[in-house]
């Protein structure tokens, strides 16, 4: 006799292995000698074929002219190529040694010592990145990376984890004022997330600025209360954090509703958040 539920685990597992090829293959065109746009291209999902999410979603820190760590974000094709021209000018890609890849049916994580010229910095580099892809349609559909930033030099592991978990608390809490205060003041560089109550289309929500982000939770707030958030999912580096969490919202309108999202928390040289990198999947009854 053949169990439903192993029948379910195989199919949920050839879904994860169908992700994570599709990962490995953006992340191998990244490397082909000499470097291609349209290769790379030809590894990002066509916008019409996304089930789940509502845009590309490219998401990459950058030095603005002030000198100051920026976010970039790019939602469609045009933005993409643009993004993948400007690696190929600034930056140069010898290699990469994986330190851990985290693997889902929707997501892949990659962390990995990495080696060439940054396109942040225009400097050859030994340093580390991580690279961090939502699997949507044929090819990614987002790709959130950065090579290794500065971060907290004194902050001790427990630290580190004491934040993430301050963080889902005062979301849960619904507090704007605590939230933001998790954020650092002096070296905010913005955030990318899915903006689930932005408008009739859930976009990619781009948050410049730490005024941008207050509104950002005020909207959220106003809109569904957090009943209940679980963290299905962590890892914890020294300079970033990732969580993937399961959410239970109650809508204004008293709908009850769930979602999921997997997060970059980038971390400031302060030790507290410089920006947040994520995507989620729709909200839905529950």
């Amino acid at each position: 006799m053949t169990s439903t539920r192993a029948m379910v685990s195989a199919d949920h597992d050839e879904e994860v292995v169908a992700s994570l090829r599709r990962s490995i293959r953006h992340s191998e065109a990244e490397y082909v000698v000499p470097y291609s746009v349209p290769t790379v291209l030809e590894t990002v999902s066509d916008p019409a074929d996304l089930v789940w999410s509502d845009s590309l979603a490219w998401v990459v820190p950058r030095i603005d002219d002030d000198g100051r760590l920026r976010i970039t974000v790019a939602t469609d094709v045009e933005a993409v190529t643009r993004h993948y021209e400007w690696v190929g000018r600034q930056g140069e890609r010898d290699r990469y040694e994986c330190n851990a890849r985290l693997s889902t049916d929707w997501w892949v994580l990659w962390d990995a010592a990495w080696f060439g010229v940054s396109p942040i910095s225009g400097e050859r580099v030994e340093s580390e990145a991580f690279s961090f892809h939502f699997t949507d349609g044929g090819g990614i559909s987002s790709e959130m990376t950065s090579i290794r930033m500065q971060g907290p030099p004194n902050q001790t592991p427990a630290q580190r984890n004491e934040l993430l978990r301050a963080y889902f608390d005062t979301v849960r809490r619904g507090s704007v004022a605590e939230v933001v205060d998790l954020f650092s003041r002096d070296a905010y560089a913005g955030s990318a997330v899915r903006d689930y109550f932005g408008g009739a289309k859930p976009d990619l929500a781009h948050l410049a600025t730490l005024d941008e982000l207050r509104a950002h939770y005020a909207g959220f707030f106003a809109a569904a209360g957090v009943e209940d958030v679980a963290v299905t999912n962590s890892y914890i580096r020294d300079w970033y954090l990732f969580a993937e969490a399961r959410w239970h919202l109650r809508a204004a309108n008293g709908d009850a509703l769930r979602a999921t999202t997997a997060e970059v928390f980038l971390l400031a040289p302060d030790g507290l958040i410089s920006g947040r990198l994520g995507y989620g999947t729709p909200l839905v009854p529950r």
